[in-house]
C-alpha cells in the first residue's frame, strides 16, 4: 500500500517527450533526479517556453548569483581581484536583442596587425539556454553544487578557488561562461549513467552549451576551467574520443589565454591583479598538463602540452590558496629535490613529470644498448624513491591526506609500467626499446635488466592490490555521493596489476596472484560505480582472460 502512494499513475512528461522509460517515482522520477531537472507528472507536457519565461529565468538566475556573492563582503586584499568591467575579456549575459559582433580573425592571421590596432575581444553574442536555466534555477542548485564539488572534487584536483567564489569576484567577472562552469562542477561530481546510456543528459547539456560558447567567440579563463571539468569527466567515464579532442582543445586555450608558463603566447588576457588569481591560472594549466599526460598512457601518443622550464615552478601549498593565506607562500621549481615535502596537487605534477621522462625514454634512439639499459634502471631508481616518498607521506598523514594522495603515487606507479613493460618479456617480440635487435639471444645486461623490470612489476603490483584494501576500506564507509574524493587518476595503475596478475598467472599458474586478482577486480567494480573508466578497464582484463582460456 505504501509503494503505491509514492508511484505516479502515469510516466512524467519528459519520459515521455524522450520516450525514455520511467519509474513513476514520487516526487521525482530517477531519471529526472539524477539529471537535475524538473519532474513533471501532469497530463498534457507543458507549452513551449516564451521570451517572457526566459527573461524570468535569466533574473531569477542572476538573483542567484547576486545572493551568493553577498556572502562575505570581500576584504581589503580581494576588493581589488575583480577584474575591470572594462577588461576585454569581462563577460555578461546577452540579451534576446543584443547584436553579435564578429570576433577579430587577426588575433590569428595576423597578431601585430591585432596588437597595433588594439582591438579588442567581443563579448560572447549568447544566451544561456532554456534547459541549462531550468537546471540552474532549480532551489539551492549553485549552493548545494559548490558544496559537493568543493568537498569531492576539489581536493584531488584543486583548479577553482573557493576564496574567490565565495567572495563573488568570479560571478562578478562572468557571464554565460560562469553558468557553464556551475553546470561543469555539478557534472563531474555525477556518477556515470545507468547501462545502456553512454552519456547521460547533462552531460550532453553541457556539451550542447560549451559548443553554443565556442561559436559565439567565447574566449575567457572561466570557460577554460569548465570545458577542463568536461575533460575529466570525460575521461573518467571513458567517453572517447571525446575526452582526447576535449583535453587537446583545453591545451590550445591555454596558449591562445597565455596560461602557459613561460612561454611567448598571445596572452590576451587581463593581468591578475592578486596572487590566488595568479595561482588559479598556474593550477588550470597544471591540471590540463596531468590530462594530457595522463589520457596518452594507453595510447602511447604525443602530448599537447610543453613540458615545463627547470625555472617554472610547481602549484603553492593547496591549503594556503584555498583560504588565500599569503603569509604562507613557498614557491618550488619543477627542479626541487623529490624529499622536499609538498602537498598533493604539486605531487600529482611531479608524478605527471615522470610521465613525460617515461615517453621521452620511449621515443629516444639509444646511442648504446649499454647507455639504453642504464638510463632506464636510473629512472625506474628515480621512480621507486618517488613512490617510497609518497608512501611515507601517506603513511604519515590524516585519511583525508592519505585519499589526496593515492593518485600521485598510482600515476608514478603507472609510469613504471610504461618503463618496464617490455623489458619484463624473455623473448625480443618487437624493434621496441626493450626489445633490442642485436641477436636472438638476451646478453648479460639485458638479462639483468629483465630480472630488475620484472622484480618492480611485480612489486608495484602488490603495492597495487594493497592499496587496494584501504580503498575498499574507506569507501565502505562512504556515501555514494562521496565516492567523488577518488580519483579516476588512480584507474590506470590498477588496470596494469590486474594485466601484470593475468600475466603471472597465466605464465605459472600462480593461485596467490589469481587471488590478488580478484581482489584488485573486486575493488574496481566498486569504483565503476562512480567512475565508468572502472568498468571499461574492467573489459579490457575480461579479454585477457578470455585470450588465455
Amino acid at each position: 500500500m505504501e509503494r503505491s502512494q509514492n508511484i505516479a499513475s502515469q510516466a512524467c512528461v519528459a519520459c515521455k517527450r524522450q520516450k525514455r522509460r520511467c519509474d513513476k517515482r514520487l516526487p521525482q522520477c530517477s531519471l529526472c533526479l539524477r539529471t537535475s531537472r524538473t519532474c513533471d507528472y501532469a497530463d498534457t507536457p507543458k507549452p513551449p517556453p516564451t521570451a517572457a519565461d526566459l527573461e524570468t529565468l535569466q533574473a531569477r538566475l542572476t538573483e542567484l548569483e547576486e545572493r551568493l556573492g553577498s556572502i562575505t563582503e570581500p576584504d581589503s586584499l580581494s576588493a581589488t581581484a575583480g577584474i575591470s568591467s572594462s577588461s576585454s575579456l569581462a563577460t555578461e549575459p546577452i540579451g534576446p536583442n543584443r547584436e553579435p559582433t564578429s570576433f577579430p580573425s587577426a588575433l590569428f592571421l595576423d597578431i601585430d596587425c591585432y596588437k597595433w590596432s588594439n582591438m579588442q575581444l567581443p563579448r560572447p553574442a549568447a544566451n544561456i539556454p532554456m534547459d541549462i536555466l531550468s537546471i540552474l534555477n532549480q532551489p539551492n542548485f549553485v549552493m548545494d553544487t559548490t558544496s559537493l564539488y568543493f568537498d569531492t572534487i576539489h581536493p584531488w584536483v584543486p583548479i577553482v578557488s573557493k576564496k574567490r567564489l565565495d567572495l563573488g569576484i568570479s560571478l562578478k567577472d562572468g557571464g554565460p561562461d560562469i553558468a557553464l562552469l556551475f553546470l561543469a562542477m555539478k557534472l563531474i561530481t555525477l556518477p556515470p549513467p545507468p547501462a545502456p546510456e553512454i552519456t547521460g543528459e547533462l552531460y550532453s547539456s553541457a556539451k550542447g552549451f560549451l559548443a553554443t560558447l565556442e561559436a559565439s567567440g567565447a574566449v575567457s579563463f572561466i570557460y577554460l576551467q569548465a570545458m577542463t571539468l568536461i575533460a575529466l569527466y570525460e575521461y573518467g567515464h571513458s567517453i572517447y574520443p571525446a575526452a582526447w579532442m576535449t583535453v587537446g582543445a583545453c591545451a590550445r586555450l591555454t596558449e591562445l589565454l597565455g596560461i602557459t608558463p613561460g612561454k611567448d603566447t598571445m596572452k590576451i588576457m587581463s593581468p591578475a591583479t592578486t596572487w590566488t588569481e595568479l595561482e588559479e591560472r598556474r593550477r588550470v594549466w597544471w591540471a590540463i598538463y596531468i590530462l594530457d599526460r595522463t589520457i596518452s598512457l594507453g595510447s602511447r601518443r604525443r602530448f599537447c602540452l610543453p613540458e615545463p622550464a627547470d625555472t617554472d615552478v610547481l602549484p603553492v601549498d593547496d591549503d594556503a590558496w584555498d583560504l588565500g593565506d599569503v603569509a604562507n607562500i613557498i614557491y618550488y621549481q619543477v627542479t626541487t629535490p623529490l624529499l622536499t615535502p609538498m602537498s598533493p596537487f604539486s605531487r600529482l605534477c611531479q608524478s605527471a613529470m615522470f610521465i613525460s621522462r617515461v615517453a621521452a625514454h620511449r621515443s629516444d634512439s639509444p646511442a648504446g644498448l649499454a647507455g639504453h639499459i642504464t638510463s632506464v634502471l636510473s629512472l625506474t631508481e628515480d621512480l621507486n624513491t618517488f613512490s617510497f616518498i609518497l608512501a611515507e607521506e601517506m603513511d604519515s598523514s590524516p585519511t583525508n591526506g592519505y585519499i589526496r594522495l593515492l593518485a600521485p603515487r598510482c600515476l608514478t606507479w603507472s609510469a613504471l609500467f610504461l618503463l618496464l613493460d617490455n623489458y619484463c618479456c624473455p623473448e625480443k617480440l618487437s624493434n621496441e626499446p626493450g626489445y633490442t635487435t642485436s641477436g636472438d639471444v638476451k646478453g648479460p645486461d639485458e638479462l639483468a635488466a629483465q630480472v630488475q623490470a620484472t622484480l618492480v612489476v611485480r612489486n608495484i603490483s602488490n603495492q597495487a592490490h594493497r592499496t587496494t584494501t584501504d580503498i575498499m576500506d574507506f569507501v565502505t564507509n562512504q556515501r555514494n555521493d562521496q565516492m567523488g574524493r577518488l580519483s579516476p587518476l588512480l584507474l590506470d595503475a590498477l588496470y596494469c596489476s590486474m594485466v601484470t596478475f593475468q600475466w603471472v598467472y597465466r605464465e605459472g599458474a600462480d593461485e596467490e596472484a589469481k587471488g590478488l586478482l580478484a581482489d584488485v577486480e573486486a575493488c574496481m567494480g566498486r569504483l565503476s560505480q562512480r567512475w565508468k573508466l572502472a568498468s571499461e578497464y574492467l573489459a579490457l582484463n575480461e579479454i585477457y582472460r578470455g585470450a588465455a582460456k
